[in-house]
């Protein structure tokens, strides 16, 4: 079950393995990434030529990037935990 946080969410991406699951929030500018915790894990947000916008480290359970005054287009999420990396593509501003 999502936690309030999430019931908004306009789009939920299951990453399979180590049950990694983010949320892109619109409504509240935020990627929220929630993974286990009490693993180390490797949190980044790229624009689409790879330039790193934000990025964090720590064992916590779930992450947020803010998204406010980012432009409208495509961003990546990139997740590393324990050697597993997965990315993401994130769309700003588009509705189908």
């Amino acid at each position: 079950m999502l936690d309030s946080k999430f019931q908004k969410a306009y789009y939920i991406i299951q990453m399979t393995k180590n049950d990694f699951v983010i949320y892109l929030n619109e409504e509240d500018a935020k990627v929220y990434i929630k993974v286990p915790s009490g693993i180390e894990t490797h949190f980044q947000l790229q624009d689409l030529p790879g330039k790193v916008l934000q990025e964090a480290v720590h064992d916590k359970g779930i992450h947020d990037f803010d998204l406010d005054g980012l432009v409208d287009g495509n961003y990546f999420v990139i997740v590393n935990q324990d050697e597993y990396i997965r990315s993401k593509k994130i769309i700003l501003g588009y509705h189908p």
